[in-house]
């Protein structure tokens, strides 16, 4: 089984997954500015990833 991540439908969804996740699991680490650090460079090595995804119809 084969599976296709959709970096339309994961890049929009990726800052407030990180905010959740970091408040979750580190709270007296969370801050809203580090989570949007981090959601920044996820988005930005996601985004990299955009050019394959279009010749594939997704990354596998």
């Amino acid at each position: 089984m084969s599976t296709v991540l959709d970096l339309n439908r994961v890049i929009p969804a990726t800052p407030a997954a990180v905010h959740r996740a970091l408040r979750t699991a580190m709270p007296g680490v969370y801050t809203p500015e580090l989570a949007d650090r981090i959601a920044a460079d996820i988005v930005a090595r996601l985004e990299q990833l955009r050019p394959s995804a279009g010749q594939s119809g997704g990354v596998r």
